[in-house]
């Protein structure tokens, strides 16, 4: 028990200054317990520590035959004695001890004895484990109660300790360091693997080593030398399986335990995650959650499961040994285990447990009808991916014997853009009606079933067939009723019928809540939002948009088509910080089974917000990234939508060669030759929006009549329209066209009598952007005292009716952005000098000149002089 001094490194080579600080802190404590598996780090996190501990230390390596109380008190009185050399040892009497002396009078004499040794004292116990002896554990408990504020107990075990530890938490005398910080981190694997002579882990290896092992210090060292001798093979090859992890385990877990305890043990190796009435249903038994304390209690590499009390997982490296074991030792209760599981978790709805289990069992009929379930419970709630993952595995064979599983894929299929896909295997269920009748689905879930694809892959040119009112006809299944209300209203939706789309979304709305549609449901509550927003009644789509995503759960695909139209409701009344946070966050969340309307909402409101924040590349790097999304189907009104507003950033940016490039990728040269937007027709918001991107093109061309003819006719349709909104943005646009012709009476009459129409509260943050100059307007009546605005206006719209830009306008010469050089050929090049003539005025080659100015152009993210000049000089506005 002597100090080691100097401490020799270790074998695995590695000092961790984070964890010998925090071990550090133990002379804060009465004490200090180390709590981790074997194999953890324990022993060499002591071994390092004491090589720097400048106070009185005495280690106590225990071993099996220190269970014994004479041995124990022997060996650790002549331990302190060894360290403390005046150390009082006459509270140790063998012969007392032999008597049953009491432990409380054993552990207040040798708390005396401690008490009268100068300065601070540590006593490191390491092994605790081997200590089960009722005699030394009261001592111990009793020595704690009264322990001297210089002396500290630091116990290093595989298991908690058997004395109760809550009144040194309540009085915050205990530091607990667990297996969560003895692991290893990327860095310390990789110092380790050099110590060990191997060459350095790339960064795929490290992480699926880290993945596999949890930073468990034996399982990392283990494979490293795999990996020194074998090449990356043996960390490929790495599981449960290796000779050393067997005997490890074998040794280590499974031969300590009791058999009844090593039964258990190995039977919860059947799952990912346990608790005692999991492990009670399949295990048909009582009392598990005991036994589960009682094996966490032991350390036996068994973790909690976070915000789970009471559950339970397995280290992977065990979880895979005791799979392997199983299937040797339990091969014939495995099925029936397997089954069990299945049910309990199905009772509970964790779908994704229950199949697990249901695919090992040798009835395939189970495995099939939990699936069916599933992917009905999975529908409903819009996980269409899950559906995705478990059906499109399987063999042709088998899912034309189940037409219902068929039924779900060509709807997930559908829903995630797969439309070819969706075509085959439609096709699959009309082929099986007709080599057997009767064997394929209702027929009005086939017709629901080509309803649904036909409106997703078309969009805007879908025409319903006229027999889909037979799908809401009397006795037809209240969920395709239900369903197929959804699909026409969102159909009336994209044709601008906004009355029909809302009566049809919201009778769709309550058959969905009885059926349990949360995923669809939502959608409809989309639709509502988007038919209120375009017809003008924006207070009410907020109101109900506000409403509805507060009621949501974060976790569950409905709250991504909830927090889209969330995401309109902050930008347009201008709370931008709080858009730009729920963009970003739903950025991570939609995927290719989101709502396309939802996915086109995220990355345009976000690139715009990028846009105005001076964020110029990421901007049009989302505009691109939905661009090559829209590739997926008929997508005409989102990539419109993507044309306008590329249009519109490379407008606001002075980019006349974007622009140009712009009009080209979208036709808008040939389409204005023939003559698109030269007569009224009906709305139709693909030309409505390419018209808009026409009109920002004219204008910043000098073509202001061709413009003025354009609008004049977008605002003639969008009159004979329920789009209220699109109109007032059309109209707001020409207002500022002819501002510079008509004087600052009719200005204002033109405006006063614009928000007489529309009405104040619809005048947003999307009227403000896509009519540049129009904000200056409105401005000019409030402060003309010409019109009155809400205070919560006012204070949504600060930014506009300030006169002052939340945002300032990007000044390259003041932000930093420029070097002090680019800074002076810049200001030459303002001025109009030509590049000789700024050579010579600052004396520097021309060749350097225009490697200025290459540069210049580069972090102005522009391509010329003309669109450097007009990045920095304030547009026109209407005033």
């Amino acid at each position: 028990m002597d100090r080691l001094q100097p401490c020799v490194m270790s074998a695995n080579g590695v000092l961790r200054q984070s964890l010998l600080d925090l071990l550090g802190r133990s002379e804060d404590f009465a004490l200090t317990l180390l709590l981790a598996p074997a194999g953890s780090g324990k022993s060499t996190l002591l071994q390092h520590w004491r090589a720097r501990c400048a106070a009185t230390l005495v280690h106590y390596p225990l071993q099996a035959r220190d269970n014994d109380p004479l041995c124990f008190f022997r060996h650790l009185a002549e331990g302190i004695r060894a360290q403390v050399s005046d150390f009082d040892t006459s509270w140790f009497n063998p012969l007392a001890l032999a008597s049953s002396l009491s432990p409380r009078l054993l552990g207040e004499l040798f708390g005396d004895a401690l008490e009268r040794v100068d300065g601070p004292l540590f006593i490191a116990f390491d092994d605790f484990q081997w200590i089960e002896s009722r005699s030394i554990l009261e001592v111990l408990a009793v020595l704690l109660e009264q322990l001297p504020s210089h002396v500290h107990l630091i116990i290093a075990s595989r298991n908690h300790p058997g004395f109760a530890l809550s009144q040194l938490k309540l009085e915050n005398r205990l530091l607990c360091i667990d297996q969560h910080d003895l692991r290893l981190s990327a860095e310390q694997v990789q110092q380790l693997n050099h110590h060990l002579g191997g060459q350095a882990l790339n960064p795929d290896y490290l992480d699926s080593l880290l993945g596999m092992t949890e930073g468990w210090v034996a399982g990392v060292k283990i494979a490293l030398l795999a990996y020194a001798r074998f090449g990356t093979q043996a960390l490929q090859r790495f599981n449960g399986s290796q000779p050393e992890i067997v005997d490890y385990f074998g040794h280590v877990v499974l031969r300590q335990l009791p058999p009844p305890l090593r039964e258990f043990l190995l039977c919860c190796g059947l799952f990912e995650r346990f608790d005692g009435a999991l492990c009670d249903h399949v295990l048909q038994r009582t009392g598990s959650a005991m036994l589960l304390e009682e094996l966490a209690e032991r350390q036996l590499f068994l973790l909690p499961v976070e915000n789970q009390p009471g559950s339970f997982r397995f280290h992977a490296l065990l979880q895979d040994f005791l799979c392997r074991r199983l299937l040797i030792e339990e091969y014939a209760r495995l099925d029936q285990l397997h089954s069990r599981a299945a049910d309990y978790f199905m009772q509970l709805g964790e779908h994704e447990q229950a199949l697990q289990h249901a695919r090992h069992c040798a009835d395939q009929q189970l495995f099939l009808g939990l699936l069916e379930q599933s992917c009905a419970a999975w529908v409903r709630s819009g996980q269409f991916g899950d559906i995705l993952r478990w059906l499109e595995p399987l063999p042709e064979t088998l899912l034309l014997a189940q037409p219902k599983l068929l039924g779900w894929l060509i709807a997930a299929l559908s829903l995630s853009r797969r439309f070819h896909q969706a075509h085959y295997h439609l096709e699959l269920l009309d082929g099986l009606q007709a080599r057997a009748a009767g064997a394929n689905l209702e027929p009005a879930t086939r017709q629901f079933l080509a309803l649904l694809l036909g409106l997703f892959e078309q969009d805007k040119d879908f025409e319903p067939p006229p027999t889909w009112r037979e799908l809401l006809g009397p006795g037809q299944d209240l969920e395709i009723r239900a369903c197929t209300l959804a699909v026409i209203a969102y159909q009336h939706l994209l044709a601008a019928r906004l009355q029909e789309a809302t009566r049809f979304a919201s009778e769709s709305k309550q058959l969905l809540a009885q059926c349990g549609h949360s995923f669809l449901e939502s959608y409809t509550d989309l639709i509502i939002a988007l038919c209120h927003r375009n017809a003008g009644r924006a207070t009410h789509a907020r109101k109900q948009v506000c409403l509805d995503y507060q009621g949501t759960d974060p976790a569950s695909p409905a709250w991504v088509n909830r927090a889209t139209a969330m995401v309109v409701v902050l930008y347009e009344q201008n709370q931008l910080d709080e858009a730009q946070q729920l963009c970003d966050e739903l950025m991570a969340m939609v995927n290719s089974s989101s709502a396309t309307e939802a996915i086109a909402t995220v990355y345009i409101i976000l690139s715009r917000l990028l846009h105005r924040r001076q964020q110029h590349a990421r901007a049009s790097r989302l505009l691109d990234q939905l661009s090559c999304i829209l590739q997926l189907g008929n997508y005409a009104r989102f990539v419109s939508q993507v044309a306008q507003e590329s249009m519109r950033q490379a407008w606001l940016g002075g980019k006349a060669a974007a622009m140009d490039a712009v009009a080209q990728r979208y036709d808008l040269p040939a389409r204005l030759q023939a003559g698109e937007w030269e007569t009224v027709r009906p709305y139709d918001e693909s030309w409505e929006r390419l018209g808009l991107a026409c009109v920002y093109w004219l204008q910043a061309r000098g073509a202001q009549v061709q413009a003025a003819r354009i609008l004049k006719v977008l605002g003639a349709a969008l009159q004979r329209s329920e789009m209220r909104a699109r109109r007032l943005i059309v109209e707001a646009n020409q207002l500022v066209l002819t501002a510079p012709t008509e004087s600052k009476t009719q200005q204002l009459e033109a405006l006063s009598r614009l928000v007489e129409a529309h009405g104040i509260v619809n005048i947003n943050r999307s009227v403000f952007d896509e009519a540049p100059g129009f904000a200056a307007g409105v401005l000019s009546l409030v402060q003309a005292g010409l019109l009155a605005v809400p205070d919560k206006y006012r204070e949504h719209y600060a930014e506009f009716l300030q006169g002052e830009q939340t945002v300032p306008p990007f000044d390259p010469l003041a932000s930093g952005l420029l070097t002090g050089r680019e800074v002076e050929v810049f200001e030459c090049l303002l001025s109009g000098l030509s590049n000789t003539q700024i050579s010579d005025k600052t004396g520097i080659a021309l060749s350097t000149t225009k490697w200025h100015l290459k540069n210049i152009y580069s972090k102005l993210n522009v391509s010329s002089r003309t669109e450097a000049i007009l990045a920095v000089r304030p547009r026109a506005s209407l005033s």
